[in-house]
């Protein structure tokens, strides 16, 4: 009885698994961390995802930051995530949510992880989330070196990683992060999004300011340019800058931003060849909050 028990829940959060996507594999995304608690100097910690790669006929993506060296990673059908093990030319265990226990390859220590079976609501710098997901790792050959536990929250990623030091255990945590066309901000319940649609030689585009907290978030503008668009090719160079042929006037102007704020454009992108492209959309605000976010288009 107790077996067939402990089968269920492995069922049970292996449907889970299959449903939410704990690591958004969309190239260009990057997350940024920063110390929370523990002691030591301010640890800060930058993932990244770099373009796809075929193995095989499998898509790969390539992950910076999140071990010393680069991975290629890709998801499976049952939520849990592989690697490509280049020295023995075959897919290794990564990450998984599944309940199963793998081996972390983040440290060399010899540890090994496993998904907490239940989800659990997850508040940070980020903002509150439901759903989260927590692996927590065994000690390994390490004592003062290693993975405590690291919590994931479905289609943000990464958000919390606990390490073993010398000094103590300390934490980093999701304070950015830039995942296609949408932008999430330490700021709790403050999100910035891009919407593009071809049209012909023209680009329409909607850039979104979502405030979800109870005060109103003051934005300052020292002119009356409130946005700006760069164009970029596939090797990462700008082709056009929206705001290069446009005049704005001097003056400083302030936004309270409760709700959602819209910002909506209509411009003409020239001659440019056909291929892929990126445009990052910002506002032009001068009080040093960046708001900016990214999203790809084709010209046929």
């Amino acid at each position: 009885m107790k077996q067939c028990f402990i089968l269920l829940l492995l069922s049970i959060a292996n449907l889970v698994a299959q449903a939410q996507d704990f690591f958004p594999l969309v190239p260009g995304s990057q997350w940024v961390y920063r110390q929370t608690d523990g002691v030591g100097g301010a640890s800060q910690l930058t993932i990244r995802l770099g373009e796809p790669s075929t193995i095989g006929g499998r898509t790969y993506h390539r992950l910076q930051g999140y071990r010393a060296n680069d991975t290629l990673i890709r998801r499976t059908e049952g939520g849990n995530f592989v690697f490509w093990d280049e020295s023995k030319k075959a897919e290794a265990d990564f990450l998984l949510f599944d309940g199963a226990s793998f081996s972390s390859n983040v440290a060399p220590c010899g540890q090994t992880g496993r998904a907490d079976l239940a989800a659990d609501a997850y508040k940070g710098p980020i903002g509150y989330f439901e759903g989260a997901r927590t692996i927590r790792y065994s000690p390994g050959m390490c004592a003062d070196a290693g993975l405590t536990s690291e919590t994931f929250v479905p289609n943000l990623g990464l958000v919390r990683r606990a390490q073993t030091s010398f000094t103590g255990e300390r934490s980093v945590e999701l304070v950015y992060a830039q995942i296609g066309g949408i932008t999430y901000l330490s700021e709790a319940g403050v999100s910035f999004s891009i919407a593009v649609t071809p049209l012909g030689r023209e680009l329409a585009v909607r850039l979104t300011l979502i405030n979800r907290t109870d005060l109103p978030l003051p934005l300052r503008f020292d002119s009356t340019q409130s946005y700006d668009f760069a164009i970029r090719n596939e090797k990462g160079a700008e082709v056009y800058r929206w705001s290069a042929s446009r005049l704005f006037a001097q003056v400083t102007r302030q936004l309270s931003v409760t709700g959602e704020e819209l910002w909506q454009d209509r411009f003409a992108i020239g001659s440019l060849p056909a291929g892929s492209y990126s445009v990052e959309g910002m506002l032009a605000n001068s009080d040093g909050k960046k708001f900016s976010a990214t999203a790809s288009f084709n010209l046929p």
